[in-house]
């Protein structure tokens, strides 16, 4: 076995280092000096909760929103809906070519919110302010809407084309109307194919 040195050079004697590991250990572990035990622990009562009601006043309103009444048709309210839709993509040069997905799908979409809004109270709110047949309806529409709406934004033929049936759909619309629209404002909503 190697001779262990201190760095000074001289020999370390283990049988000395290990008797005095022994004797500190033994004066530790026989001193009067250790902690004392921990106490047990006291378990305390639990305060009771405090319940927190409020008192509503005879005069206030209640906070949620009554509930509109269940219709038993709502393809008119519908129609109003997907009109209104149209009518705010056809405005907007930059959506005008996606104006014709709401157009060319109409009357599924109609009938899908329709169908909804008897079932649903949340769509009820939004059509209107069973079976459930009216999500598959619905999903199937805004599947076709988005697939026709991306086959539009990868082709420019094909949205130059839409735009141009939307312009002169909304020119048809305006017109019977009775609304004219001045030279400047008609060249920026419906300028020229």
């Amino acid at each position: 076995m190697a001779e262990l040195k201190t760095p000074g050079g001289d020999a370390v004697d283990l049988d000395a280092v290990k008797a005095g590991m022994d004797s500190a250990f033994e004066s530790v572990m026989n001193a009067d000096d250790a902690p004392p035990p921990t106490p047990a622990k006291v378990e305390r009562t639990p305060k009771p909760e405090r319940a927190r009601t409020r008192r509503q006043p005879k005069d206030e309103k209640p906070r949620t929103k009554p509930e509109p009444p269940v219709k038993t048709d709502y393809t008119e309210d519908a129609q109003q809906l997907v009109g209104g839709l149209w009518t705010v993509a056809a405005a907007v040069p930059m959506t005008q070519p996606y104006a014709l997905v709401v157009d060319a799908n109409s009357d599924a979409l109609v009938s899908a919110l329709a169908a909804g809004a008897k079932q649903n109270s949340t769509l009820r709110r939004f059509v209107a302010s069973g079976e459930n047949t009216w999500m598959l309806q619905l999903a199937s529409v805004g599947m076709s809407m988005g697939m026709q709406a991306f086959q539009i934004a990868r082709d420019p033929q094909l949205r130059a084309g839409a735009a141009e049936t939307t312009r002169a759909k909304l020119r048809q619309m305006l017109s019977a109307q009775g609304i004219e629209l001045p030279e400047p404002a008609a060249a920026a909503l419906c300028p020229p194919g």
